[in-house]
C-alpha cells in the first residue's frame, strides 16, 4: 500500500508541474501577443507619420511635373512652328535661286566628306 500513496502524490506532483508548465505558457503566449501587437501599432503609426509627410511632397512633385509637361508640349509646338517656317524659307530661297543653291549644296557636300574622310 506504500505505493498508493507514492503513486497519488507522484500524480499530484505531476499535475501541480503541468499546471505550471500550462500557465508559463500562456504567460508567454499573451506577453509575445502583447510585443507583437506593440510592434503592430508602432508600425502603424510610422506608416501614418510616413504617409502624412509623403502626401505633400507628392502633389508638389505632380504638380511640378504637369507644369513642366505644359512648358515642353508648349515647347515643343513652338520649335514645330520654327521648322515649318525654315522649312517654307528654304523653299522659296530654292525656287528663287536654284543654281545658287546647288552650289551651296555641293559645297556643303564637299565640306562634310572632306570633315569625315579618315585617313
Amino acid at each position: 500500500m506504500e505505493n498508493q500513496p507514492s503513486t497519488s502524490i507522484g500524480a499530484g506532483m505531476s499535475g501541480t508541474n503541468s499546471e505550471t508548465s500550462v500557465t508559463g505558457a500562456g504567460t508567454s503566449a499573451s506577453s509575445a501577443h502583447a510585443t507583437v501587437d506593440r510592434l503592430a501599432q508602432t508600425a502603424h503609426e510610422t506608416v501614418d507619420k510616413l504617409a502624412a509627410k509623403a502626401g505633400p511632397a507628392l502633389e508638389r512633385m505632380r504638380g511640378t511635373t504637369t507644369s513642366l509637361r505644359e512648358r515642353m508640349r508648349g515647347k515643343a509646338s513652338e520649335w514645330s512652328s520654327m521648322e515649318q517656317e525654315w522649312v517654307e524659307a528654304a523653299r522659296g530661297y530654292v525656287r528663287e535661286h536654284p543654281f545658287t543653291s546647288l552650289a551651296i549644296a555641293a559645297l556643303a557636300g564637299m565640306v562634310i566628306a572632306r570633315m569625315t574622310h579618315h585617313r
